[in-house]
Order: structure tokens, then sequence, then C-alpha cells
């Protein structure tokens, strides 16, 4: 690994190899569960250098890697703790079951191939082989919901063969690629030759179905996490002064801030030549290097007292060019939310 940047070889130290790192105690969960150990292997070099592009801060490397590994294994214990699923639990053991109790088997973590078109990590399982492979794209991560949705459609199409009915789950990308493949239905890493009925079966309601909390480890940083997790949230308070709008996607605070800025009018009775309104980015009380906030006040402090500020300009940009939705309003309160991501 010495070909690898320091930053990163320092955080393969503490952050994955370590025992203090959180993904040994999330792997050795699962183990406690399954009964047989997963046991992820990385050719750092290979990944890093396949991945490099999306990670042009590589402080964040390792730490990404290792959230989506670990949602991998969050979502495998969740399913496997769930009564609904309880015929692919029976199926996953049948094939672990060709090794002894508490035996290893491995996750082959690998980056995507040159060609490919996906944009959020898969999982699949190699018959030939015997072991999970996680493909990881050289995209931007998507959130975590997203991530741990795919995980899901992989996971239920885990031991069927590529053409399958269980195409049917997969996402429209997936849907594409195996569009012109000739439908098999049979499975072809389960013992016994079991044969996939036409249809796949219909989930039976067992009670209220319980899911997983993400671990803090799986969630990215401030400055990243809220960029990609919607809905984003925009709050306009004119009932007091300064006027201030509030905000979770750090983004949209700064194009409206940046916008307010080019066009603001300059008072002509200033020899300083500055602007009728002061617009200023407020920095996050919650967060180091995130700003969530704009205040807007009079830039001359005797006039701070005169007419309110009109936010008719500041609501009409939220609805309609950051395409954000009003939830509330009690005519000098504004709420609005966006529920697809902004890039």
């Amino acid at each position: 690994m010495s070909d690898l940047p320091l930053k990163v070889r320092a955080d393969i130290r503490d952050q994955w190899d370590s025992p203090k790192a959180a993904i040994h105690s999330t792997i050795d969960s699962l183990a406690q569960t399954l009964g047989h150990k997963v046991v992820p292997q990385v050719q750092w070099a290979l990944l890093y250098n396949a991945l490099k592009e999306t990670f042009p801060d590589k402080t964040t490397f390792v730490p990404t890697i290792s959230r989506i590994v670990i949602a991998l294994y969050e979502r495998l214990l969740s399913r496997i703790e769930n009564e609904a699923h309880t015929q692919w639990t029976d199926e996953l053991l049948e094939v672990l079951a060709k090794k002894p109790p508490g035996s290893e088997w491995p996750l082959q973590v690998e980056p995507c191939g040159a060609n490919s078109s996906a944009r959020r990590p898969r999982v699949t399982w190699k018959v030939d082989i015997g072991a999970f492979y996680l493909e990881v794209p050289n995209h931007e991560p998507p959130m975590h919901a997203i991530i741990d949705s795919g995980f899901d459609q992989d996971l239920d199409a885990l031991f069927l063969a590529p053409g399958s009915t269980a195409a049917a789950s997969l996402d429209d990308d997936d849907r594409e690629e195996w569009a012109e493949v000739t439908t098999v239905e049979t499975r072809t890493a389960l013992p016994m030759g079991r044969v996939l009925p036409p249809n796949p079966p219909v989930s039976v309601s067992m009670g209220p179905i319980v899911q997983r909390l993400p671990t803090i480890e799986t969630l990215a940083r401030p400055t990243e996490l809220f960029k990609v997790t919607p809905p984003y949230t925009l709050i306009v308070d004119a009932s007091t002064s300064p006027l201030t709008v509030q905000g979770s996607h750090q983004p949209s605070i700064e194009l409206l801030a940046n916008y307010l800025k080019k066009w603001a009018k300059i008072d002509s009775n200033d020899s300083l030549k500055r602007p009728v309104l002061k617009v200023s980015l407020v920095e996050s009380p919650f967060y180091f290097g995130v700003v969530d906030s704009i205040s807007i006040e009079p830039t001359w402090t005797l006039s701070r007292n005169k007419e309110p500020i009109n936010p008719s300009v500041v609501l009409a940009f939220i609805e309609g060019v950051l395409g954000y939705k009003e939830t509330y309003t009690n005519g000098m309160r504004w709420v609005f939310k966006r529920d697809s991501i902004l890039k």
C-alpha cells in the first residue's frame, strides 16, 4: 500500500484495520446472529486508483467505503432479524451450510467495471467462487436511504439467476440491462435445484416491520450528509430584524445569498457605496464549517428601525428558482420543503 496517499494509509490503519474501528463491531454483530462470519476483503490500491476521481478530498475515501460496507452489514442484519424475510434467511443459511458453523465467508469489495453505469453500490453472490461481491461505482455516493433501498433490492435477488423474475424488483438501470435477456426460472445458487415460481410470492403481513436505525458510523459528516438527504427545509422569518432564512441544504442557502449580493441596490447617499441591505451568511452553531442561515438587514445602523424588509423576492426565489414548496405560513414566517435532490 506504499503507493497510496499518506492520509488514505492512515485512515486504513485507524478506521479499518484497528480493532476499535466501527466496522469490526458490525462484523461481529452479524456473525453472532448468522453463525457465520462475513469478512470484507479490499485491495486498497486497486480500489483507490479506480475511484480517486470521485474522492478529490482524500479524507473522505476510507470513511465512505467503511460506511458503505457497514450499511450492507446492517441491511443483512435487519433482514435476518425480520420475520417477514424468514424464507430468504433460510435460503441464505442453506448456502452458508456448505461450510461448518463459525466459518468465514469473504465479501470482496471492488470498484465497478470501467463501462458500468451504476450510480450506487451493488452486492451480488458469486456462485462459482462462493463469495459476496460489493461493487462501488466511480460516482458520488447517493444518500443513505438510497444505498439501503438498493441493498434491499440486491439482497432480494441475491440467489436468483440474472434475467429471472427478480429483475422485476431491480431499479430502472437494472431493468434496462436485463431487458433483452431470456427469462430463466431456476435458482442457480441454491442446493437441491429448486425452481422459482412464475411470480415472486407476495409478502404476507406479519405485523409491523422493524427497521434498524443507521449506526453513527454509517452517516457522513454534516457537510456531506445534508447535501444528499432530502427533504430539504428552508424557513423564512420576517417577524424579526434582521430578516432570516434558515435551511438544511447549504448550497441552496449560498445560492440565494450570492444572488441577493450580486444584484444588491447601492445606497446613493452612502459615500462608501455600500448596498442598502446587508446580506450575511451565518455559520451553523451545530456544526463547524456548515452555513445554515442568511441574515438580511439594513446596512446603516440608524435605519434598522424603519420599515420591515419585504420578503417577497426571497419567497419567490425559493419557490421559483430552488423549487421548494411552501408547507406552512402565518403571514410572517414561511416553511418550505423540497423532496428531490439538488445538485
